[in-house]
Formats: C-alpha cells, structure tokens, sequence
C-alpha cells in the first residue's frame, strides 16, 4: 500500500507559512497510478534525466503522463481531500525528451493548495480510475473530502 504522504502538519521546528506540506502528486502513466511527492520539485521518477525542451514537436515519441495535484484540508469530522488540479506533461524516456508548461505545474498546484478543484484535463475513464485509486488508499480521507472535491469525481 503507498502511503499518501499528506498530513496537515508542519514537521518544521519553527512556524512558517508552508502551504506545500498538505499537497500531493498522483501521477497515471499508462495503467500505472502512483503517489510521486518529488514531483512538487519536478524530479519525479519519469522526470529524472529527462530534457524538458520549448515545445512538444521536439519530443520524437511522447507519451502522456497525468496526474493530479492533490491537498489535504481538516474538516469536522476529519482530515479530508479539499483541492484537485489535474496537469499533463509528455515524456520520451529513450529519447530522454520530455514536454510540459512549467507555469501551468505551478499554477495548478496553487490552486489545488487553495482548495480549487479541476479535473477538466482528464477524460472520463482517467477520472474514474483516479477516483478509484484516492478511494483506496485512504478512504477516511476520500470520506471527509470536500464536496466540491467528491462532485468532481462523481462526474463522470
């Protein structure tokens, strides 16, 4: 079982503003989902040794990787999904090439970190099996989620 790696709480010692430690990756590549927090600082396992270059015709044979930022908020009757952004990069893993809209990354991230919900990159069936996925590994977390959040993935 992967462990989501979300908790609402600072391990700082000191007290900051740190909206990053309630905010999640899940990546689909392929029939793959996955929890990949590395790709808040884009060095997920399919981003490693990748050249990101200016536009997606330099990338010979890209695939689409998906996923989804994901945030935490506590709720009264617990913790609980709140924001979800999907986002979209494209990776040749043996060209080493790979495609993606930094800003559209970052922005997507703020707006999951905020609460905002948009899953309007996916299509039906990606949104199930990210539904199906969030379900499983933490359903107490799927159970308090926001509505906003829940009407997102019942949608489809």
């Amino acid at each position: 079982m992967q462990k989501l790696g979300l908790t609402g709480q600072s391990k700082q010692p000191h007290a900051s503003d740190d909206q990053m430690k309630g905010i999640s990756a899940v990546l689909m590549d392929g029939d793959e989902i996955f929890i990949d927090n590395n790709a808040i600082h884009a060095k997920s396992r399919v981003e490693i040794g990748v050249k990101f270059v200016g536009s997606l015709e330099e990338v010979p044979h890209p695939r689409r990787v998906v996923g989804l930022w994901v945030s935490l908020k506590r709720f009264e009757g617990g913790m609980g999904y709140n924001g979800v952004h999907a986002f979209e990069m494209w990776i040749d893993s043996e060209a080493q090439l790979g495609y993606k809209k930094l800003a559209d990354h970052v922005n997507a991230m703020d707006k999951a970190v905020k609460g905002k919900v948009d899953l309007s990159l996916l299509s039906p069936d990606e949104v199930q099996k990210f539904a199906t996925f969030l379900q499983s590994i933490r359903p107490d977390l799927w159970e308090n989620a926001s509505p906003a959040f829940r009407e997102a993935f019942s949608a489809v």
